[in-house]
């Protein structure tokens, strides 16, 4: 693997700072000395990207379990292709982290990194110097990139960070479905058994939840059935919780308690419509309509349920196949007040998967590679590697492997390009991805405005980390007792605000607010 001599200073890093040549790749080194290699000339368009080979040498942040990406097939093709060599050091898994800190640390810095640094790690190292800024890069050397950012101007708003600058190019997921973790689904086997209509109001389906639990629709003669089951604590809120489940009461989390409203961010679990919300979930709850056990079921306990004959409804990503009960998904519910909302997540940018240290000898034909990855046939491989098939007509299918058989594709480890029009136009759909886009559809027009992605300062970071854990743990404690009718939502309401206070809110929604500004502008 190529050495390199690390930057420590800011200074030196604006004096390597990146020019401007047309097709003709740098040749110095971070000190500015004169290198041995000779003049790389880069072709703009087609292939090979340089007109003598080269190599790089990559820090590769992959899938525990992945294998090493010097064996990907993949990147042996883009060799060929690119005439553009590529040494990975792959970590992943335990002790993967640690690698990554040391390496940082060190007098080598790889040329490239891929996955693995945070927003804050970026914005530490770079303002240390160790990292490239790229907007100048990617206007001249990278047209797909570019195309992307001048198309969908909140993915440029989601990697820019505070100083101006972007230092990472991200993968793009075409997924839309997956902008909309959970969904509520629920047993058509016992509405058809019991003669019911598919419920649209929070009362209609209180009401369906009730007869769920009375007239034994399992038909085993025992009062056994659980209305309504979801997981509202983290990790799997996400993926698996209530956050939608409240747009019927006007507000939907979009993570860190946060709501985008009328272009304002509001703290969810202070407003009116969260209390609302918490009282209808607590009446369920005191008529046994929700599940018990529904903050100390564990992830599998939660999954299990969903494969039994017990449960009438819950909240999920899907699939919902592979059960004997009939799942379907529903639209979100209407609320007293008329509300019909459902949380919308910002899930289709991967941020930070590919980062050009600043002792890279070859910054241009480093962006041209990973702007090459970008292109439709590359893109599709180093996502789905052994998984993707050729069919006639130009498409592509992914289908399932074997057992214990990996991919070989670092998948969204690096920056890739899936949006919903590549999918479509490129890739057979198999009819559980059908389904997944349907249920989009039926979605799509309740959809709360998405948080967007956006960077604080190092310094933000370390002032909310030091109040951010207390607040949401506080607020999630009072969830869970409000709900579960161990403390009464109407008396302690003031209280509750007031210590959120004490705790640091007004300034929690101040760093927040002050960041979301900043990137409107950028």
């Amino acid at each position: 693997m190529t050495k390199f001599k690390r930057v420590l200073t800011l200074a030196t890093a604006t004096a390597i700072a990146v020019t401007s040549f047309v097709g003709c790749s740098s040749n110095k080194t971070a000190a500015g000395n004169d290198t041995a290699a000779a003049d790389i000339n880069i072709n703009l368009t087609g292939y090979p990207l340089v007109d003598q080979p080269i190599t790089l040498a990559a820090f590769a942040f992959g899938e525990p379990g992945g294998g090493d990406w010097e064996d990907y097939p993949v990147f042996k093709a883009l060799e060929e292709k690119t005439g553009i060599t590529v040494d990975f050091q792959t970590v992943s898994g335990d002790g993967a982290e640690e690698k990554l800190n040391l390496t940082l640390a060190s007098n080598n810095l790889p040329d490239v990194f891929f996955s693995g640094l945070s927003d804050t790690m970026i914005n530490k190292y770079a303002k240390m110097g160790l990292f490239m800024p790229l907007e100048d890069l990617i206007a001249e050397y990278a047209p797909n990139i570019q195309a992307l950012l001048e198309e969908r101007p909140e993915v440029r708003q989601a990697i820019t960070m505070p100083d101006g600058h972007i230092y990472a190019i991200p993968s793009i997921n075409g997924n839309l479905d997956g902008n909309v973790p959970t969904k509520l689904f629920i047993n058509k086997t016992w509405l058809d058994k019991l003669g019911l209509e598919v419920p649209k109001t929070t009362e209609e389906f209180q009401a369906v939840l009730a007869a769920f639990v009375s007239q034994d629709p399992n038909g085993n003669g025992k009062a056994d059935e659980i209305g309504l089951s979801y997981e509202p604590t983290p990790p799997y809120n996400i993926w698996n919780g209530d956050t939608g489940l409240s747009g019927a009461f006007g507000v939907t989390d979009s993570g860190s308690n946060l709501m985008l409203k009328d272009g304002e961010l509001l703290f969810v679990p202070t407003s009116d419509g969260y209390k609302d919300y918490i009282k209808w979930t607590r009446d369920l709850y005191v008529n046994k309509l929700i599940d018990a056990e529904i903050f100390t079921q564990d992830h599998n306990q939660y999954m299990a349920k969903r494969n039994s004959d017990y449960l009438g409804a819950y909240l999920t990503h899907g699939p919902a196949e592979g059960t004997d009960v009939e799942w379907i998904c529903i639209e979100p519910l209407e609320g007293p007040n008329g509300d019909k909302l459902w949380s919308n997540f910002e899930h289709g940018i991967d941020k930070n998967r590919a980062i050009i240290s600043a002792t890279n000898k070859y910054p241009e034909a480093t962006m041209r590679l990973i702007d090459s990855f970008f292109e439709v046939e590359n893109s599709l491989n180093l996502r789905y590697g052994k998984s993707l098939e050729t069919r006639d007509g130009g498409k592509y299918e992914v289908i399932s492997l074997e057992p214990g058989v990996q991919s070989e594709a670092p998948g969204a480890y690096v920056p890739t390009l899936e949006t919903p029009e590549r999918i479509n136009e490129f890739l057979v759909q198999t009819e559980s991805q059908l389904a997944q886009q349907e249920r989009y559809a039926m979605y799509e027009p309740f959809l709360a405005d998405a948080l967007p992605l956006f960077n604080l300062t190092p310094e933000e970071s370390k002032e909310l980390s030091a109040m951010a854990t207390d607040i949401r743990n506080f607020a999630a404690e009072k969830k869970a007792k409000w709900t579960t009718n161990q403390a009464d939502i109407d008396a302690e309401w003031n209280s509750y605000v007031d210590t959120l206070n004490k705790m640091g809110l007004e300034r929690y929604m101040e760093i927040y607010r002050t960041a979301y500004e900043r990137s409107l502008n950028q």
